[in-house]
């Protein structure tokens, strides 16, 4: 069923998978211990969705992520080290150590950035995308976003617009089932992908626990948004909780257990279908472990960031 992909392609997936898993974890560590001052929020259970996206685009190509940006950062290749270091208030961090968990971005490699706003991305995308429109590009920006975000008005209306417009977005929608605690079949009307056609938009609902269903339905969407937008409808499952905070009294084990974990399902694909070995899967899981546990030591006794209270437009806004 998955023989038309090579095996080096499947095993990039799969480590990818594993250090955003293990990046998590990790930092989760360093939370609960009481180390990082804010909060975070977690990608475990949706990692295929940001693999099988981010690693079919270039670096020329643009993402802009949400507050649980993580996954989709290290997908697209934002340095793990540097992404500690930003979390932990770092000057090695990705931006100094002044924006945190929720704004780390590296525009050298297309990662424009997460954004603590709700639906706050939607209208930053329109303008990226309308540049590569003016400029004849033919490179995508892909707007990544919760299930919550799509009942903001910035959702709609730049549906609207960039329908309009013809421009080369890709509106990923990653419904995790919950914004915060509230369950998404309660506080959506009809379904996510739906919306798209009022706005005469083509879109996919893809499971996205499997990331060659991901991989398959991105690939089609691709070439369809250099000529207009498209909107995905992740269908995933977050399995830890909205931060660190969230008790996660609104769902039940059974609930949580009907959710695959894209990773073994990937892993049991591997052994089933090309015969790679658990022990080789082993050394590849305790090879990323090692790496973000590196890292994030790493990271830890770098220098903390500094502020220049004279200069505070100049730390808040780029030249």
């Amino acid at each position: 069923m998955n023989n038309k992909y090579e095996l080096s392609s499947l095993l990039k997936w799969y480590s990818t998978m594993l250090e955003i898993r293990h990046f998590e974890n990790i930092l989760d560590d360093y939370n609960r211990a009481g180390n990082l001052y804010g909060t975070t929020h977690l990608y475990n259970g949706q990692e295929a969705v940001a693999t099988g996206i981010c690693l079919q685009l270039e670096d020329e190509d643009l993402i802009l992520s949400t507050h649980r940006n993580h996954g989709h950062a290290l997908a697209k290749g934002t340095d793990s080290y540097q992404m500690f270091a930003e979390i932990f208030g770092k000057k090695t961090g990705t931006n100094g150590g002044k924006v945190g968990s929720m704004h780390i971005s590296d525009p050298s490699i297309g990662n424009m950035g997460g954004n603590g706003i709700v639906g706050g991305n939607f209208p930053i995308a329109l303008g990226l995308a309308t540049a590569f429109k003016m400029d004849h590009k033919n490179q995508v920006v892909i707007c990544f976003s919760g299930d919550g975000a799509t009942n903001e008005g910035t959702f709609h209306e730049s549906l609207n617009l960039a329908s309009i417009w013809k421009l080369p977005i890709i509106f990923v929608i990653e419904n995790n089932q919950y914004a915060m605690s509230s369950d998404a079949s309660k506080m959506i009307a009809g379904n996510i992908a739906g919306r798209a056609d009022a706005y005469k938009m083509k879109s996919f609902r893809v499971d996205g626990q499997d990331i060659f269903e991901v991989d398959r339905v991105f690939e089609e969407a691709r070439g369809i948004a250099r000529k207009e937008p498209v909107l995905i409808e992740a269908m995933t499952y977050r399995f830890r909780g909205h931060s660190r905070s969230d008790a996660e009294k609104y769902r039940s084990k059974d609930e949580f257990l009907k959710y695959e974990d894209p990773i073994l399902k990937l892993r049991n694909i591997l052994i089933t279908d090309y015969n790679v070995s658990p022990d080789q899967l082993a050394l590849l899981d305790e090879k990323a472990y090692k790496k973000m546990e590196m890292d994030a030591k790493r990271a830890w006794v770098d220098e903390p960031a500094e502020f220049d209270l004279n200069n505070l437009e100049g730390e808040i806004y780029a030249d």
